[in-house]
């Protein structure tokens, strides 16, 4: 479990990578958009202490990742 205030670090570990697929695997024109939605809903999560719910959430980022960057590149 985190300290309070801390960040979890599975969520630390899905923000990298989520930011760099953005940046290696997504398209110029939208980058700017999924940079943005990443950072809302992170902050938007920020102060999440249930380990159940960050779990959860992090599943979901990665398989909300796996969808875009297939939605993108065919893959």
């Amino acid at each position: 479990m985190c300290q309070p205030n801390a960040v979890h670090p599975a969520s630390m570990a899905l923000y990298r990578t989520i930011v760099r697929s953005i940046n290696q695997k997504l398209p110029k024109q939208t980058q700017g958009y999924y940079w943005t939605f990443t950072r809302e809903h992170f902050e938007g999560h920020r102060h999440e202490s249930d380990e159940e719910k960050i779990e959860y959430l992090v599943e979901k980022g990665y398989n909300n990742l796996k969808f875009i960057i297939k939605k993108y590149t065919n893959k």
